[in-house]
């Protein structure tokens, strides 16, 4: 098992059992809900920098993107990414341009790291000089908030998540931190 795939899957075993123990207390797992009010649809933009790890090579590379989203049935979000990385697979470096639609599942509770995080899939197709190659990426993230003006939120967090990429392509497990302002 690539070494990427194992810290992924680590991060995401030891988040369960910690959900596991939060919910004698209050559930991490919101009670499903239309949206009530405005303020429920908790759109967002951010900035996303980080890093990319191409399975085989080792050899990192930074990646910057964006991200927009909201909530459309609590505790469900979907949204998208546009992420630039440049990738050394060893054989070639190349730029690479992903776009990501995502769907999430946003958990609760009163842990504070808990209450901010969120799990979810991403499907999306990677755009490369010499073509277009399909993907799929399960990820992982919080956004922890930073400061709150009349409903309008600045958040601070992290995502990973593992491109699994079609056509023979280099898969990558990435890390980023994520600036969100919520408005």
């Amino acid at each position: 098992m690539n070494k990427y795939v194992g810290a992924f899957v680590s991060t995401l075993i030891f988040s369960v059992s910690a959900f596991s123990a939060d919910q004698a207390k209050q559930s991490v797992l919101p009670q499903p809900r239309p949206v009530a009010e405005s303020s429920e649809w908790k759109p967002h933009f951010g900035v996303l920098l980080g890093a990319a790890l191409p399975e085989r090579s080792g050899v990192g590379a930074s990646e910057v993107g964006i991200d927009i989203g909201y909530q459309p049935y609590i505790p469900y979000g979907l949204g998208a990414e546009f992420i630039h990385s440049r990738i050394d697979d060893t054989e070639k470096v190349a730029d690479r341009n992903t776009l990501w639609l995502k769907g999430t599942y946003n958990f609760g509770g009163t842990q504070p790291l808990i209450k901010n995080s969120y799990v979810g899939l991403g499907l999306g197709g990677v755009f490369k000089s010499d073509g277009t190659s399909a993907a799929v990426a399960p990820l992982i993230g919080f956004d922890i908030p930073l400061k709150q003006e009349d409903g309008k939120t600045f958040t601070l967090g992290m995502n990973s998540r593992y491109a699994i990429v079609a056509d023979d392509e280099v898969d990558t497990f990435s890390l980023t931190g994520v600036l969100k302002y919520w408005y």
